[in-house]
Parts: C-alpha cells; sequence; structure tokens
C-alpha cells in the first residue's frame, strides 16, 4: 500500500498555543504526530503496518459506527459483512482495531429504526459477526443511543458481542461489571480500555441505567483508571461527550480528558459530535476529541459528518511513538479517501483545528 504525507507536524503540547523548538524536540520522538493519509488498499499486505517484532505495536481507532437505521436493512439484504467486507484486509493488519459501536445489537422482528422516529434505532442479529469478520477487536458501547431499545436489548447486545468474540466496555449486564477495564494482550503488551458516556438520549440519574452504564463521573472512573494503570502497558479512554455538530471540543470535555491524562491515561478516543475535532498532547498524552464519523451516514445534511478520521497509532516500550490520521468517508460502507486534493483538504483542516490556526480550520 502506498502511504502519503502530506505534513509532519508536532502537536503543540498543550493544545492551543505554540511551543518552542527546544520544547519540541524534547517531546521526541514520543510525542509526534504525522498527519497521513492512505491511498491504494487493495494493495495492502501484512507488512504495511505490523512490526517485526515485540517492539511496537499498531492500533486503528474510528469514531462512530452505526449499524442500525437504513444500513441495518441492508446487513438484514446483503449479510453481516456488508458494511466491512471491502475494509477487512486493512483493519486486521493492525494488531488491534477499535470502533465506537453506537447502536444496540438486537432482535426486533426486523426492525432497524422505531419508525418515524430516527434517534432510535438498532442493529440487526448478525451485526455482531460483520464486527467480528470485519475485523474489530475491542469497541465501546458507552454511549447515547446504547439503551435505544432499553436494558433488554442493551443486555443482549453485550451476549452477542461474547458470542462473536469481540470485547466490548462502557456497559454490563449489572452493576458489577461497571467502571472496571478490559484487557486485550497483543505482542507482549496488554492494552486496557474503559468507556464512558457524558450524555445519555433519556434520564440516566435515579434509573436502572446506573447499573448497566458507565458514566463520566471523575470517583467512579479513577479506580478503573488505577486499576488499568497497575495491570496495562497501556491505559486507553473511550469518551462520549461534548456538542454534536461543533469542532472543538467544550470546556468541560477538555477539563475532563485532561484530568484523565492526569491520572495516567495514555490515548483518548474521543465520539459523539459527528466532526471530528481538535488532536492535543497533553502531558505523556494523546488526546482525540472526536474521531467523527465512519458508518454513521447521515446523509450529508451538515457538510463535515460526511467524514470522519481513522487514528493510526504505534505505541512501544517508550510509550506513543507514533500518531497518524487518515480520513475517512463516512457511509454504510466507510471508504479511506483516495482523492488527494479532498484528503489535504480535511487533514488542513485537522491541523488548523490542532493548532489553534483559524485560517486553517475551514478550507473552501
Amino acid at each position: 500500500m502506498s502511504v502519503i504525507i502530506p505534513a509532519l507536524v508536532v502537536i503543540s503540547c498543550s493544545g492551543d498555543m505554540e511551543v518552542s523548538p527546544e520544547a519540541r524536540a524534547a517531546h521526541m520522538p514520543r510525542m509526534m504526530a504525522v498527519f497521513q493519509a492512505a491511498s491504494a488498499i487493495t494493495e495492502l499486505t501484512s507488512e504495511t503496518f505490523l512490526p517485526d517484532d515485540r517492539g511496537e505495536i499498531t492500533l486503528l481507532a474510528v469514531g462512530d459506527v452505526n449499524l442500525g437505521r437504513t444500513l441495518g436493512q441492508y446487513i438484514i439484504s446483503e449479510g453481516p459483512e456488508y458494511p466491512f467486507a471491502h475494509l477487512r484486509d486493512w483493519v486486521e493488519s493492525f494488531d488491534v482495531a477499535f470502533c465506537n459501536l453506537e447502536c444496540p445489537i438486537s432482535d426486533q422482528n426486523g426492525q432497524t429504526v422505531r419508525g418515524a422516529n430516527r434517534l432510535i434505532f438498532t442493529a440487526p442479529p448478525g451485526a455482531e459477526f460483520g464486527l467480528k469478520n470485519g475485523g474489530w477487536d475491542i469497541v465501546s458501547t458507552a454511549n447515547n443511543h446504547c439503551n435505544d431499545y432499553g436494558i433488554s436489548a442493551l443486555k443482549e447486545t453485550l451476549q452477542r458481542l461474547d458470542d462473536a468474540g469481540v470485547a466490548y466496555n462502557g456497559t454490563a449486564i449489572d452493576s458489577g461489571g461497571l467502571y472496571k477495564p478490559t484487557y486485550v494482550e497483543v505482542n507482549g503488551y496488554k492494552l486496557a480500555l474503559i468507556a464512558v458516556t457524558h450524555i445519555m438520549n433519556g434520564p440516566y440519574s435515579g434509573t436502572r441505567l446506573e447499573d448497566h452504564l458507565n458514566w463520566a463521573d471523575r470517583e467512579k472512573v479513577l479506580p478503573a483508571i488505577e486499576e488499568a494503570e497497575r495491570n496495562a502497558d497501556f491505559t486507553l479512554l473511550s469518551y462520549h461527550g461534548g456538542i454534536e455538530y461543533t469542532p472543538r471540543p467544550t470546556k468541560d470535555t477538555r477539563d475532563f480528558l485532561r484530568w484523565a491524562v492526569d491520572q495516567g491515561v495514555d490515548v483518548v478516543l474521543g465520539h459523539h459530535p459527528h466532526f471530528f475535532q481538535t488532536v492535543e498532547w497533553y502531558g505523556d498524552g494523546l488526546i482525540i476529541y472526536s474521531l467523527g464519523n465512519f458508518t454513521f451516514y447521515q446523509g450529508g445534511w451538515m457538510k463535515w459528518s460526511d467524514y470522519g478520521m481513522a487514528a493510526s497509532l504505534t505505541l512501544g516500550e517508550e510509550g506513543i511513538v507514533g500518531a497518524g490520521f487518515i480520513p475517512i468517508q463516512a457511509h454504510y460502507q466507510a471508504r479511506v479517501i483516495e482523492d488527494e486534493g479532498l484528503r489535504d483538504k480535511l487533514l488542513d483542516r485537522l491541523f488548523g483545528l490542532s493548532s489553534g490556526d483559524p485560517s486553517r480550520e475551514a478550507p473552501d
């Protein structure tokens, strides 16, 4: 596979402020980011991303995956592999692949959306095997759509993921499974995932959902981070929150995620806004505030919701040794963007948002 690198940049350690060349050098090679794009994905080989030895591992992370609504009907008619089969070799070329599963997977007698209310949806049975066969290793289930069809469907989702062999974090069969890391081991490294949400469709406090969902509550999340730090080489936090259709995180989001990094989180994988947002190095951690959409297709009604970013992270003994960003065309079958002009335009927007340069945030 050919890889085009339109720009090599270092993201400010503080996110919004310029840093001196000396400060940049002090954070290299660990504090490095390559905004990179990929083309010719059909030419992929395992050597493209996989390391030769235990020295490094690769992590792919994408944003919102909705397998309900219209896509759910395609899954019923075309089969579970429909959303991801065309990308399977690419996804599987990474050591670990993550996405935000933003829908239940439940049997609703062929229904994948609640009548005229398109804000309530579910994937049909079998979608879990589409995830597994598509190369996805671990998913977040903590988001505002996890309870769209009630607690029974939430539990059914977890059973189906278990049956398919897809690891998850964010929701649980009962309260005993909440606020505990999920571990993935690969090439001698152990990764811990903790998934939380800061937003819910409908009430959360004082409801049954409190026994089944990880809320972004510092007091409750801290013990999970501490456990992950004791047991894993890298701690990943999946965060669902912020404001939809906005290019930057809110102050509350920024404060919470920087707090999480202060507690030991190495990588934050954010989602919910449906736009890709700011990326920043903060301390020794990488915060990706929003990866944007992947197979959460919204019909182009908001310009930037048609796109997402796939994060390609390289992890090793020195920590995060590389971070690449690959522009994605969000759709029922998401695609790596091959058009060089569009690809560069999206990477330029990401750089502008992350550097604080308003002239580069929304190129024509």
